[in-house]
């Protein structure tokens, strides 16, 4: 007789499992029979989804025409101007928030910015919400 770990009548005629191929008869009756199942399988449902509106969506996309605008006069000045990148760079070191605020708005941008910067980089965000829709923000995020 085998040692079986988990509880099977087990004929000293037949091989434990794991072994070699057990024959279908000295397999217990509860193994063989196949699972029944109360219930049927259900076809997958179609769901009906609205028809789409995309008027918001659409105002969206031109407001956020606006920040890559804005932020082109940003990296245009950045890539062209090794002095103003000197600046910027120079102000975020010394944690001076306000002129570093002066530096961007400087390249002609008009809407609000948020900055943050690390030792490693400079994090500009570009929002052209307004108080109510919270419509889109351009996230600038550049190494030095």
């Amino acid at each position: 007789m085998y040692y079986i770990q988990y509880p099977i009548l087990v004929s000293p005629y037949c091989y434990p499992p794991g072994i070699v191929n057990i024959p279908v008869r000295c397999i217990p009756a509860y193994i063989q029979a196949p699972l029944q199942s109360s219930h049927q399988i259900q076809p997958q449902r179609q769901y009906q989804y609205p028809e789409v509106d995309i008027q918001q969506f659409e105002k969206s996309a031109q407001s956020f025409q606006q920040l890559i605008k804005q932020a082109d006069l940003l990296i245009n000045r950045l890539a062209r101007s090794k002095e103003f990148a000197r600046e910027l760079m120079s102000a975020a070191q010394k944690s001076d928030d306000k002129k570093v605020n002066e530096l961007i708005k400087s390249t002609g941008i008009t809407i609000k910015v948020k900055t943050s910067f690390t030792p490693d980089g400079i994090r500009i965000i570009l929002d052209n919400s307004k108080l109510e829709g919270h419509c889109c923000q351009l996230l600038i995020a550049l190494r030095w």
